[in-house]
């Protein structure tokens, strides 16, 4: 039987779940990351992706949840996981039409590299974070 862990996900908003887990993806700067049981010590920074919760080792559909994040952070100690992000969505409170639209606003605003006005970070993170929530949504419906 796989060991488990506590993860805590709080936004700035409020703390969004504390529950046990078997282990933990989440997207990180340099990719994606794997937490289980026992990590080494662990802080880095976060991107929008999707976080992936597995909640036991029995495989079924009801023990895994997956969240659109987006930037944050993420503390691995002692088997404890706090994960710190600006947002953090189960499929349930995605709304797909907005989500569609969220992405198809970000392609356009990335489309017009040429304007010096453009925040070509801030457009990649809006374009992630709408892929993100699309992924999750449909994943979950």
């Amino acid at each position: 039987m796989a060991k488990a862990f506590k993860v805590t996900i709080t936004t700035a908003e409020q703390q969004l779940l504390e529950t046990e887990s078997v282990s933990l993806t989440l997207p990180g700067i340099a990719g994606y990351l794997g937490i289980w049981a026992n990590h080494a010590p662990l802080v880095t920074a976060l991107v929008p992706g999707v976080m992936t919760l597995k909640h036991d080792a029995s495989g079924g559909r009801d023990s895994v949840s997956e969240f659109a994040v987006s930037n944050g952070f993420v503390e691995v100690a002692n088997n404890e996981v706090s994960v710190m992000v600006d947002s953090c969505e189960p499929a349930d409170d995605i709304d797909v039409t907005r989500a569609e639209e969220a992405l198809g606003r970000a392609r356009e605003r990335l489309a017009e590299k040429a304007d010096p006005k453009l925040d070509v970070a801030r457009a990649e993170a809006a374009l992630a974070r709408a892929k993100a929530r699309l992924m999750v949504a449909r994943k979950g419906h």
